[in-house]
């Protein structure tokens, strides 16, 4: 019998080869290469695909060279455990399950195929790629060294409602994505360019689906990775979440690079002890969170995610305005410390708005009380007064150009419309007294007679409000 000894004590019962004390399961690489030289690849390559044949379903201490499983569909679960497998590759198939523990797997691909659950622990080797691939259950990848982890088109359907699901428990396991204690790592990445497909379809012959549909999860679980900390490395998008659907949890990691979130639909963007020391950008992506998750978590946002570069914010929307201030306010402090005023406040008007929109949609809520009611009139000022004029005191040209055009032809055309400015030569006249009465002169030459007078007060207001309004968005805008 083979001379392999079972981590339970007992001895493979497998007949070892012709030269060897190992049979073709368990023969090292080494040692197979020197007796059967290119021939050994074979030999075990037939050997692993008649014991699955025969039902064998629990591989321990086997030394493989390709697990190609194309085109079947296994209903009991597969597991390797203390092995050293140079490629694995499932495609087409209908897996229960797939179990890889304390194992050396240079490169895992699973692409067109449906795992209910993908298990891998303590797992050593390059790259674990999950393609178009459908699961009941769950994927984790947990206490491993990889340097890749790439999924793509990747989709959680329920089979049937688990008891988590029925007592609606939040933490559950159906449908979830965990990336946990991983160390080595290179890349995170969902929806990434994939150029290993074309070459496994050319190599194996089969027509793989490759069209690019969202990943979708209940929950993408991200957490304690170590990354690779080689200089080459340190400039670039280290976790790429693109077209992802769910829930997303990164927690206990550095990341010495870019973190990207594109073209994804979030719930409950969550950042727990989280430190990044390039960008963080979110992009064409829409986040969600209701009011319970907004009060536990959103207030402990800033001292749980340290950006040492920027925040970027592009073409995102929010479905609750206290969680869009909260991001908008971060993304501010980042670019507030680098100098940067001119970002700094773009990111501050859209906080601003954010805000505003949080107490309408509070005034909105419940029974309206007179406290409410000078909220909302608060609002009203607020965005006459400070957004309509200067954007928060972010723009001086927007306070020029409204002076100039109520001053210059809105005043003017009222006076004349009501004929209550006199003496009155030349239409310009209009325009000259609406000037003197904006900055306060008052010549005297022309005055106002009946609801003039009132037009004329209101414009000597604005005139002063505004003026006070440019100076102030000035000295902000080039003197801070």
């Amino acid at each position: 019998m083979c001379e392999y000894v079972y981590s339970s004590g007992k001895k493979c019962r497998r007949k070892p080869l012709k030269g060897s004390k190992y049979c073709s399961l368990h023969i090292p690489f080494e040692e197979g290469e020197l007796l059967y030289g290119d021939k050994i690849r074979e030999i075990k390559r037939r050997a692993f695909e008649r014991a699955l044949e025969r039902g064998v379903r629990t591989f321990e201490g086997v030394q493989l060279y390709d697990v190609i499983i194309l085109e079947k569909k296994i209903d009991h679960p597969v597991i390797f455990r203390n092995s050293k497998i140079k490629r694995i590759i499932i495609g087409k198939s209908e897996l229960a399950s797939l179990t890889i523990i304390n194992s050396e797997v240079d490169s895992i691909a699973i692409i067109d195929s449906t795992v209910d659950f993908l298990y891998l622990n303590g797992l050593s080797g390059y790259g674990v790629s999950i393609c178009s691939t459908k699961f009941s259950s769950s994927i984790l990848v947990r206490n491993s060294n990889v340097r890749y982890v790439m999924i793509n088109s990747t989709e959680y359907y329920p089979k049937e409602v688990t008891a988590e699901e029925e007592f609606g428990e939040a933490g559950r396991m159906a449908g979830r994505i965990e990336l946990s204690n991983l160390s080595g790592v290179r890349r995170i990445a969902l929806n990434s360019r994939y150029p290993l497909i074309e070459r496994l379809r050319q190599e194996l012959g089969i027509e793989f689906e490759s069209k690019k549909r969202p990943v979708k999860a209940h929950i993408l679980h991200i957490a304690n990775i170590s990354f690779d900390e080689s200089p080459r490395f340190k400039r670039q998008v280290r976790i790429f979440v693109n077209g992802f659907a769910g829930q997303l949890l990164i927690e206990n990691s550095q990341v010495p690079g870019h973190v990207e979130i594109v073209n994804s639909k979030v719930r409950y963007p969550e950042f727990v002890h989280v430190t990044i020391l390039n960008n963080l950008v979110l992009r064409n992506s829409k986040f969600y969170s209701d009011e319970n998750w907004n009060l536990t978590y959103l207030p402990n946002l800033l001292a749980e995610l340290s950006v040492f570069g920027f925040i970027v914010i592009e073409n995102c929307t929010f479905n609750n305005p206290y969680l869009a201030e909260v991001f908008y306010r971060i993304a501010r402090t980042t670019w507030e410390g680098s100098g940067d005023k001119e970002k700094a406040d773009e990111y501050y008007y859209l906080e601003m708005l954010a805000r505003r929109k949080r107490v309408l949609a509070h005034y909105r809520k419940g029974p309206k009380t007179i406290k409410k009611a000078l909220r909302l009139l608060e609002v009203i000022f607020e965005f006459l007064f400070a957004d309509l004029t200067c954007k928060y005191g972010t723009d001086w040209r927007r306070p020029v150009f409204l002076w100039l055009a109520l001053v210059i032809f809105g005043f003017p055309i009222a006076y004349a419309l009501t004929g209550s400015v006199i003496p009155v030569n030349s239409p310009f006249d209009y325009v000259y007294f609406s000037i003197v009465t904006a900055t306060t002169l008052g010549y005297g030459d022309l005055h106002p007679v009946g609801v003039g007078k009132v037009i004329a007060s209101i414009e000597a207001i604005f005139g002063m409000f505004m003026w006070a309004v440019f100076l102030t968005v000035f000295a902000r805008k080039y003197m801070r």
